[in-house]
């Protein structure tokens, strides 16, 4: 059973710390989170290849994870498989006892450490939604039946601050009519903009999970000059707060913001949980809880 669905479905308030699989297979770093929170986090976010940069497997660092004691949320992209491979991982994650799963695109590749890799794209998100159901009910995409069906939590990525919002929330609504059991966030740092962002897009009782994500002194650099192109923004009363001293001063006031902000979205009961995003460090992670109240 999900512990993260239970979680959800009795009105609690999740928190899924991320960590980071290594470019190698040295994975002491990467479960530092795990055996140092363990307790404290309901699950662990294990990212499939972020940024299209090259890193040891999702689905192994999940198992992994999971002999440490945690219970993995495993990110699984479209960007690197033909649905043949989507398929099998999605089985392999089952057989493995991996329940919880967030389905996404993928960033391109060009924006990676691989720029020359060939993108495949055989699916998008939606229709990943829509395979991992198929298999829920005992068949795969042609149709062919299956030898025992899996169980899984299915999760969606939605962005907040996506300008303009109209295709967001037509995609929104596709990913929910897919299957989608709940929803993660991009980044939050502008409150403003994402309770606007509820109360035009969300329908009562479905389940989000607010992204938080501590901030490195270069991206708050590069957010004053106005160079980060991502999916969030920083507004500028963020880049002032976070600005200044040496980069570990920075993470740590990063953290204590981003603890914060959960307050704030608990309090307002603003998200169902946090996905919080902190290098990958368990040192940034208990100066959340900290600063949040968890």
């Amino acid at each position: 059973m999900s512990k993260l669905k239970d979680a959800l479905a009795a009105g609690g308030f999740p928190l899924v710390v991320e960590v980071k699989p290594p470019k190698g297979v040295e994975v002491a770093g990467m479960l530092a989170p795990v055996t140092g929170l363990n307790g404290q986090v309901t699950a662990f976010g294990v990212p499939d290849n972020e940024h299209a940069r090259m890193r040891l497997s999702a689905l192994a660092a999940a198992r992994l994870v999971q002999e440490a004691g945690g219970e993995p949320l495993m990110l699984l992209t479209c960007r690197d498989r033909n649905r043949l491979a989507l398929e099998s991982d999605l089985l392999g994650a089952a057989a493995l006892g991996v329940e919880n799963l967030l389905l996404l695109s993928g960033d391109y590749v060009h924006q990676g450490d691989h720029p020359d890799a060939k993108p495949v794209y055989d699916a998008d998100s939606v229709q990943l939604l829509q395979l991992a159901r198929e298999l829920m009910a005992g068949r795969d995409s042609a149709g062919n039946p299956l030898k025992g069906a899996p169980t899984f939590f299915l999760g969606a990525v939605v962005i907040p601050e996506a300008q303009p919002l109209g295709p967001q929330r037509l995609k929104f609504r596709k990913k929910m009519e897919a299957g989608a059991d709940f929803f993660v966030t991009a980044p939050i740092f502008d409150l403003d903009r994402y309770r606007a962002f509820r109360r035009e897009v969300v329908p009562d009782g479905v389940k989000i999970l607010a992204c938080l994500k501590v901030s490195s002194a270069e991206e708050v650099e590069k957010a004053a000059r106005g160079e980060l192109r991502k999916v969030y923004t920083l507004p500028p009363a963020v880049i002032q707060e976070l600005s200044g001293g040496d980069p570990e001063e920075v993470l740590a006031k990063g953290a204590a913001l981003a603890g914060r902000l959960a307050r704030q979205l608990r309090s307002e009961k603003l998200a169902d949980g946090v996905y919080l995003k902190a290098k990958g460090r368990a040192d940034l992670a208990a100066a959340f809880l900290q600063a949040a109240g968890f």
